[in-house]
């Protein structure tokens, strides 16, 4: 399966939007935890870039395909 160059925006979009999700969830996660609000926002920080850098390599496969 390959990605339509067209609309490798529009993945990239979708991407963005499940890894800020992802990043949000687990600063509130963190923080419901106990931890302090600046420990929470880099946890969520942390889980962002996690799920992004997923996110890139999958569609990266994809392209390579």
């Amino acid at each position: 399966m390959k990605i339509d160059l067209g609309l490798l925006g529009l993945w990239l979009a979708v991407g963005l939007l499940f890894s800020v999700i992802v990043g949000v969830a687990g600063g509130v996660l963190a923080w419901l935890s106990g931890q302090r609000p600046a420990a929470a926002i880099i946890a969520g920080g942390m889980a962002f870039g996690g799920a992004f850098t997923l996110v890139l390599a999958v569609i990266g496969l994809f392209l390579a395909a």
